[in-house]
């Protein structure tokens, strides 16, 4: 028994005496909202234990590039302006490290969050991340919509080919995007192909018109499931050749006045582009009736002075 006591004793002592910068070190890490809507704050909080004479730092990865945001207690002087740092010192003999992002932006602010402890040479002893995601809607002008080939004419025959384009900010989570019709043949979904690439959507459209396609308008929409946004963009009306006029109320006219295809106004669903003017009856057409009341009274005044002129000749 005092042989194993003379075994033991040796580590007892060592584990007595074991610097604290030598016991197991760990770090979470975790955001207080998350995902969190645009332009409100978050905070991203890092327990640490058992620091002891280590360094802590916090760095961001977006887009595959890192940026350094803390080193020990100060966050570097090249980070914005909307970064906070707090610490607490807990009684466990643990470290807090609070770091407030206020007013997050879906472009700059999102992306991966790591807290790591480093020793005094810069190895990295222990790490762990927590990703932000930010809720946003698309841009105030998404989405826009246009014509995507060369011919921009809204005027066409029966059977022509006509790409429409749709391009918008995707947002998170990503809103719905969808393709309609209004016409002769109302409420005509038509599916369109869509490419995700950097945040953005491009969604084209492939359509051959027909007559029914006189007057209507094709209108690419974003919208949230729960009813929460909805944006919208036009284009048309098509003139279609011999085609029925449809959908246009109060009108005695053969065909639509084309409208150049839809630029976004803020309210998502009118064109503020240029649309053709309309004529009144008179636009164009000289008045002439006023033209002869004056010929007519001029015409009586030289009449009237070669009389005056005649009896002065007389006279004399």
């Amino acid at each position: 028994m005092a042989g194993r006591l003379f075994y033991l004793l040796p580590l007892v002592l060592i584990t007595l005496y074991l610097p604290a910068s030598s016991l197991a070190q760990s770090v979470t890490a975790s955001f207080q909202t998350n995902p969190v809507d645009e332009d409100r704050t978050t905070i991203l909080i890092c327990n640490v234990n058992n620091l002891g004479t280590n360094n802590v730092v916090i760095d961001r990865t977006i887009y595959s590039r890192t940026e350094q945001l803390v080193s020990g207690t100060q966050i570097l002087p090249s980070v914005d302006d909307n970064f906070f740092l707090s610490i607490n010192d807990n009684a466990d003999g643990s470290k807090t490290y609070f770091m407030t992002i206020r007013g997050v932006y879906h472009i700059t602010d999102p992306g991966t969050y790591t807290c790591r402890i480093e020793s005094t040479g810069g190895a990295v002893i222990t790490s762990q991340s927590a990703i932000l995601s930010i809720n946003y809607n698309p841009i105030s002008s998404d989405p826009r919509c246009s014509i995507a080939d060369s011919n921009t004419d809204l005027t066409r025959l029966p059977g022509d080919e006509v790409v429409l384009a749709c391009t918008s900010e995707i947002g998170y989570p990503p809103v719905d995007i969808k393709w309609s019709h209004s016409g002769c043949n109302k409420d005509r979904y038509l599916p369109g192909p869509t490419v995700t690439s950097f945040g953005f959507y491009n969604s084209e459209l492939k359509i051959a018109l027909s007559d029914q396609d006189n007057g209507g308008m094709f209108t690419c929409t974003l919208s949230r499931p729960d009813g929460s946004y909805s944006k919208s963009c036009s284009v048309g009306p098509f003139v279609v050749l011999g085609g029925e006029v449809c959908n246009m109320e109060s009108t005695a006219m053969t065909a639509p006045s084309p409208t150049y295809h839809g630029k976004m106004t803020t309210d998502g669903m009118k064109s503020n582009a240029m649309t053709a003017p309309s004529l009144s009856p008179t636009d164009g057409i000289m008045a002439t009736e006023g033209n002869d009341s004056w010929t007519h009274v001029a015409n009586k005044l030289l009449c009237m002075l070669c009389i005056l002129l005649c009896f002065v000749f007389y006279a004399v």
